[in-house]
């Protein structure tokens, strides 16, 4: 069996996914264990240790292992897709390095966390979609949505196509990516949220949890070290 993880997606691009990642992250090094960390490829940082990078970010909450140019071999300027950011810098996105990339973290981690780029389908290089690597890496999804009106429809989506497509869905995360503001009434986001969460789990029958806008930890409810090694 192989190193246990979870591979972190998003419905679309700007739906809180690096947050989420992060937070299920800080929650594994506190167990004490070794988090290893991989975003295969981003675009829009010209270097994987810049601060507030993506990858600088899943770097930091793992305890800083190794070093942010492990946690993202490949990272291109433009703030675009990355095969037509690489393009842009006369270069191109080495397909074989988005897989060989995670090598050194299965084996010198006790459980890994993969952030995907955008959503389920978007291109990481010509020829590979999140998707493929998600296949191929045979770690369950962790699949995180806006905590906003249309969740319902866009997390569902997401999961469908994940399962048709043969993969995993380990669990479901709202993240809250604004504050919700107050007062709280059948339409604002806290109650939106709790109306999906609860819609999305009985149609999936996955566990849904809601991740609010100032949160440090994960709610309690999910055991992701259990859903990491499955």
């Amino acid at each position: 069996m192989g190193t246990p993880g979870l591979f972190v997606v998003g419905t679309d691009t700007g739906v809180g996914k690096t947050r989420v990642a992060t937070t299920i992250i800080r929650g594994l090094a506190a167990l004490g264990l070794r988090v290893g960390v991989y975003k295969p490829v981003a675009s829009g940082w010209a270097t994987p240790a810049a601060e507030q990078s993506d990858a600088f970010l899943l770097w930091k909450a793992a305890g800083s292992p190794r070093t942010p140019q492990d946690v993202c071999p490949q990272s291109f300027t433009a703030a675009i897709a990355p095969q037509a950011s690489a393009k842009l810098e006369g270069r191109c996105v080495d397909e074989s390095l988005l897989r060989r990339g995670l090598e050194p973290w299965r084996t010198s981690s006790d459980v890994v966390v993969i952030e995907g780029a955008g959503g389920l389908f978007s291109p990481l290089g010509d020829d590979t979609l999140v998707v493929d690597l998600a296949r191929e890496f045979a770690l369950p999804l962790v699949v995180v949505d806006a905590a906003r009106l249309g969740a319902i429809g866009r997390t569902l989506a997401v999961v469908r196509a994940a399962r048709a497509e043969g993969v995993t869905v380990a669990a479901v995360v709202l993240s809250h990516v604004e504050p919700p503001g107050e007062p709280e009434t059948p339409s604002s986001p806290r109650s939106v949220a709790r109306d999906a969460a609860r819609e999305i789990a009985a149609r999936t029958g996955l566990p849904v949890t809601i991740l609010d806008h100032d949160a440090t930890t994960m709610p309690a409810g999910i055991d992701w070290l259990d859903l990491a090694r499955r």
